[in-house]
């Protein structure tokens, strides 16, 4: 529950912060959209962020 909760706030960071930045590219630099650049960036931490709150990456000590 716990974990899921900081995928939520990890999410809710990362899209503010995009919307902020697609806001000044549209300001400064519209011609070039260079946004683009930091969502690739952040979506594979999104998604192994993700992974890691639903349990993906435990160690099962089962059978050893």
């Amino acid at each position: 529950m716990r974990r899921a909760r900081f995928v939520r706030l990890h999410l809710i960071v990362a899209l503010l912060t995009l919307m902020v930045l697609i806001a000044i590219n549209g300001l400064l630099s519209s011609r070039y959209p260079w946004w683009p650049w930091v969502l690739t960036g952040w979506a594979p931490l999104i998604v192994l962020h993700t992974a890691w709150a639903r349990g993906l990456f435990d160690h099962n000590n089962e059978g050893s």
